[in-house]
């Protein structure tokens, strides 16, 4: 299975515990106003790579994981290329490898059984979820 790759980080040290080595997807629904990566937002750009392709290039930096380190994927929006990364993180988990997702949740539907299925062989290798949560605070209401 192939993913669309933006770029990889080889030593984040933001996104999860300890040392990660970050895998950005490429493709995101969102605008957010001040997005990190705008240019991840569109689904056609980044490299094709297969899913044993990343892995094999996030294992050679293994050795600084040690201590609580692993692999995050992020974005864009890393769960609009869900089965891709269900992939990668079992190709992972194979190898002992700590995995986080980095999402803003926006592509969970709980009304579908497909989007709920996917969520949960996702979860079966994931070992942390950041959810990030947007809030437009020029549309919120008091009162």
């Amino acid at each position: 299975m192939e993913g669309r790759i933006h770029s990889f980080e080889s030593f984040g040290t933001v996104d999860g515990p300890g040392i990660r080595f970050v895998i950005f997807m490429q493709g995101c629904p969102l605008r957010c106003k001040y997005c990190h990566n705008p240019d991840s937002w569109s689904s056609c750009g980044g490299a094709l790579c297969s899913a044993e392709e990343v892995a094999q290039n996030a294992l050679r930096y293994k050795k600084y994981w040690r201590g609580g380190g692993g692999v995050t994927v992020s974005g864009g929006e890393p769960l609009m290329q869900i089965d891709f990364v269900a992939e990668l993180f079992k190709i992972l988990k194979g190898e002992g490898v700590h995995c986080a997702v980095d999402t803003s949740g926006i592509t969970f539907n709980p009304e579908s059984r497909e989007s709920v299925e996917k969520h949960e062989e996702l979860i079966k290798y994931a070992d942390l979820f950041l959810l990030d949560i947007f809030i437009d605070s020029e549309k919120l209401i008091y009162g």
